[in-house]
């Protein structure tokens, strides 16, 4: 959460997802949940905030509404310290220290205007182990529960949600079905999104402002840093399984034409990825120098190849040269994982997660493992494994990733792809037999254009998506070389 009165120590403020909240974006909040309430003089202005902090975005309200109108303040605030000094600072609210997501304030209100906590729930000290009471899913984010809890403490006919989220609320699986409890009973008005950090936190972050009781519509949106008006997104964007459309064409993916599509990667091939107990059972076997096979972080993985070797890895805090598992060592201690690294070892093609387009490279020698969260995509038949690459590095699947699921990475507009989501990516309607050669010999900018034709993009279509995925790569035109074993960091074990 990014909030006022922070501890004074990053790490402290870190472990309770405690951020600062600049007051151009309390502004925002405020003229969009608070403001507009005014003029229903039916009922009594009642406004929470269920992770107050220091009392600033109570303050924003009480400075915008002005003297005249008669408010009722409530906040809450997990920390003792924090509610004194927020009952300080807005000395007509009513504080309360506890969880924004359990403790009753008393009664419904009219608006629910917050920043709540972020808290992830992949790190072993916040993973709760099982689905979120509130209705996400065992990973959904805290501020996504507060999501979920604001809409209980609203008003159902017109009460006003507004709230400071991370990006992953738009696309990420577990909170899916928080996303679909919205949309049961409310309207999203308005969105904000900025591709640069407005806070100081590693986290991108958005606004969503909801309104109960009400039919979806078109929905406003800001984005930037200085809340620049962009167009209105159309009630579609919401209406899906994802939101990310809400935020696509704002990252700058370009428009997606209806794409010619035959089946899914599913067909081709299946698609795994390690988890916690891979990635920490896997530490104390990672080592330069080990005599064992080559383990691949994300950021070994470029589009088309893998620098494994040629630049440093870090993984699980540490920089290594060309790290190793110590298959020997790892077989005596834990055979159970050794098995898995075992089945990692089959020619496959290798996705990166955290990246601005897919991002992949094809392992045909098998001699490269995982490490989380890579995405090992296995062909059923070895000859697929090509046109399967082909399909994962092509532009207009990139773009339709992007289209729907975007938001679900740390960083804005980056995609974090699950295995699921790799399986259900779109094959094309034309053969790529041609593609699928240019890939194989090395020209990945002609296999590039091949699969949009395959796609059945129109030259004019093909041209924007193109510009979009060069620039993603990094590069204008790229160069994968082919198998190219003599270049190869590592010794392949397998041939064709």
């Amino acid at each position: 959460m990014m909030r006022g009165v922070e501890p004074a120590d990053r790490s402290e403020r870190k472990r309770r997802g405690a951020w600062y909240t600049p007051p151009a974006l309390a502004a925002l909040l405020v003229e969009q949940a608070v403001v507009p309430s005014i003029a229903d003089a039916h009922r009594p202005l009642r406004v929470l905030d269920p992770a107050c902090g220091d009392g600033r975005l109570l303050a924003a309200a009480v400075a915008a509404l002005g003297p005249e109108v008669d408010v009722e303040l409530v906040g809450i605030e997990a920390d003792a310290a924090t509610a004194e000094a927020a009952g300080r600072a807005v000395p007509g609210a009513r504080i309360l220290v506890g969880d924004g997501r359990t403790l009753d304030p008393g009664g419904l209100f009219v608006v629910v205007v917050g920043n709540p906590p972020y808290l992830g729930q992949l790190a072993r000290a916040t993973s709760r182990g099982s689905r979120s009471a509130l209705g996400g899913g065992p990973y959904a984010d805290v501020a996504a529960e507060f999501l979920a809890r604001s809409l209980a403490l609203v008003l159902p006919d017109g009460g006003r949600v507004a709230l400071v989220l991370p990006q992953s609320v738009l696309s990420s699986r577990d909170t899916g079905p928080i996303r679909a409890a919205v949309r049961s009973c409310a309207a999203v008005v308005g969105f904000w999104w900025s591709p640069t950090p407005v806070f100081d936190a590693a986290v991108t972050a958005c606004v969503l402002v909801v309104q109960a009781g009400r039919h979806q519509g078109a929905i406003r949106r800001w984005a930037g840093p200085r809340f620049t008006v962009r167009a209105d997104a159309p009630a579609a964007a919401v209406a899906g399984s994802s939101w990310s459309p809400l935020v696509a064409d704002l990252a700058g993916v370009p428009p997606l034409p209806d794409l010619g599509c035959d089946g899914r990667v599913a067909d081709l091939a299946s698609a795994t990825a390690g988890f916690r107990q891979q990635f920490y059972g896997l530490v104390p076997f990672v080592r330069d120098g080990a005599d064992g096979p080559a383990l691949v972080t994300t950021g070994l993985i470029d589009t088309g190849r893998c620098a494994w070797g040629e630049r440093p890895a870090r993984f699980a805090r540490r920089s290594f040269a060309a790290p190793r598992i110590d298959e020997r060592a790892l077989a005596a201690a834990d055979p159970r994982l050794a098995a898995w690294v075992d089945r990692q070892r089959a020619p496959k093609v290798l996705v990166a997660t955290q990246t601005k387009v897919i991002e992949a490279v094809v392992d045909p020698c098998g001699d490269l493992i995982p490490s989380v969260p890579v995405i090992a995509v296995h062909p059923r038949r070895l000859r697929d494994l090509w046109a399967v690459a082909a399909v994962l590095l092509a532009p207009p699947v990139a773009a339709w990733a992007a289209t729907n699921h975007l938001g679900a990475g740390m960083g804005a507009g980056t995609l974090k792809l699950s295995a699921r989501q790799v399986l259900a990516l779109p094959l094309p309607s034309r053969g790529w037999d041609d593609a699928t050669a240019l890939l194989e010999a090395g020209d990945l900018d002609g296999a590039a254009v091949k699969m949009c034709r395959a796609y059945g993009l129109r030259r004019a279509d093909a041209a924007p998506i193109l510009d979009w995925w060069r620039a993603g790569t990094g590069r204008m035109v790229a160069s994968v070389g082919g198998d190219r074993r003599d270049s190869l960091p590592w010794k392949p074990s397998w041939t064709t």
